[in-house]
């Protein structure tokens, strides 16, 4: 599935939060208050009245636990009119880059005016998720009957009686891991799918790791020198993504030489928010706004759960086929691709060649927040083309079950 836009639909701006690993920099920030940072930002920058706007779509995979219409309180939180048409996206970790493409049709139809589109997720903050169920007997527990809780408020409850042996025997889940990371159709963990992907293409340890070093390499230079600085607003006193500290990073090579799926070389939990906003270049030039980029079109590829890791290549090929077929131009020069696995980085480079590829780093140095990642890895390429004046970009980004996203991008001056 394609979509050449056929009208001149502009992105006004785009932020980011910092992005914090799993219980870092951004534990004290829920998946809403990340959002709402994101989406004030963007508006603010974009230069757009907040009651211009009148939608908003916002990405988010683990919603459990955050309440009625995430997106809408995310909206209203960052001081957007509670009469936003907002809408929850999820589609695993191309939530956002697909609220994106939402948001794109619908101004190509006319349903909306100005969106503010993206994601968020906060991994450290998702609650664990208690069986209803006992799934083991006990003394007092039979296999299959509900927990016996009392009521503690409207949406609160307590354990009421035998609190031991009705917490051995149920069952915790995870849903950041099951939710985010998990096929339940082959009870299989995007993990091994990656594994399996190194194994046929037979990519070494050595091979993954090396490819690895440089999206650490790139990251922690360019945080050094603040190149992330005009793509993020601060979430309170952290301004800075929370990379991992070179004698951690070595440690854990260290400790997992042989691992092609290791904390060295493979993305880990993070929390972040990233958003844009876009609407149609003459809507733009009435309210005398100044775009940062025309969002030439997007792409989708779906198929089976086990080639979700080389799905990436095959969506921006068949982007570039359609967008050649429309007449538009294909000579890109730079793309940002979320590094989920470090046995992508390879095929990438080779696939991508003559184009730079996460110029500054990807997901393995920065983290992986799920819902948010497809809008970050947008909001890094236009802040990129504008700083190293690329004229073309693209985005692209795989996700669990089995599928890709692209979007491609033209810089205005």
């Amino acid at each position: 599935m394609h979509h050449i836009l056929p009208r001149d639909i502009v992105l006004l701006a785009a932020a980011r939060t910092p992005i914090g690993r799993f219980n870092g920099s951004l534990s004290d920030f829920g998946a809403i208050d990340l959002g709402a940072l994101a989406i004030g930002a963007a508006v603010s920058r974009a230069g757009v009245d907040p009651a211009r706007v009148d939608a908003a779509n916002m990405g988010v995979v683990v919603s459990a636990g955050l309440g009625l219409a995430p997106a809408k309180a995310a909206c209203v939180r960052a001081g957007l009119p509670d009469t936003i048409q907002a809408r929850a996206v999820e589609t695993v970790c191309a939530s956002a880059m697909d609220a994106i493409a939402l948001a794109c049709d619908s101004l190509v139809l006319e349903t909306s005016q100005v969106v503010v589109a993206g994601g968020m997720e906060s991994r450290t903050n998702a609650p664990y998720l208690l069986g209803p169920k006992f799934c083991r007997s006990t003394d007092r527990c039979e296999r299959g009957l509900r927990l016996r809780v009392k009521r503690r408020g409207a949406y609160r409850f307590l354990i009421d009686e035998d609190h031991e042996e009705q917490l051995r025997a149920t069952d915790m889940i995870d849903p950041t891991t099951y939710d985010g990371l998990f096929w339940p159709e082959e009870r299989k963990f995007m993990r091994q799918y990656a594994l399996e992907f190194a194994e046929r293409r037979g990519y070494t340890p050595e091979l993954v790791n090396q490819f690895a070093a440089e999206s650490h390499r790139k990251a922690r230079e360019a945080t050094e020198k603040g190149l992330f600085r005009e793509e993020i607003v601060p979430a309170g006193q952290v301004a800075d993504d929370d990379l991992l500290p070179a004698d951690r990073l070595q440690r854990e090579l260290a400790e997992n030489p042989d691992d092609l799926a290791s904390a060295y070389n493979a993305s880990t939990p993070a929390d972040n928010a990233s958003a844009v906003v876009v609407t149609t270049a003459q809507r733009a030039a009435e309210m005398g706004c100044k775009p940062l980029a025309r969002i030439l079109g997007y792409a989708r590829l779906d198929g089976p759960a086990s080639d979700y890791v080389a799905a990436p290549v095959r969506v921006v090929s068949h982007l570039t086929d359609a967008l050649r077929a429309a007449g538009r131009p294909t000579d890109f020069t730079i793309i940002e691709v979320n590094e989920a696995f470090g046995v992508q980085l390879p095929m990438f480079a080779e696939a991508f060649q003559g184009m730079e590829i996460n110029v500054h780093g990807g997901a393995i140095a920065l983290g992986h927040p799920l819902g948010a990642a497809g809008a970050r890895i947008l909001t890094t390429l236009v802040h990129a083309m504008r700083r190293y004046g690329h004229r073309l970009g693209l985005a692209a980004i795989c996700y669990g079950g089995g599928g890709a996203y692209a979007m491609a991008l033209e810089a205005l001056a």
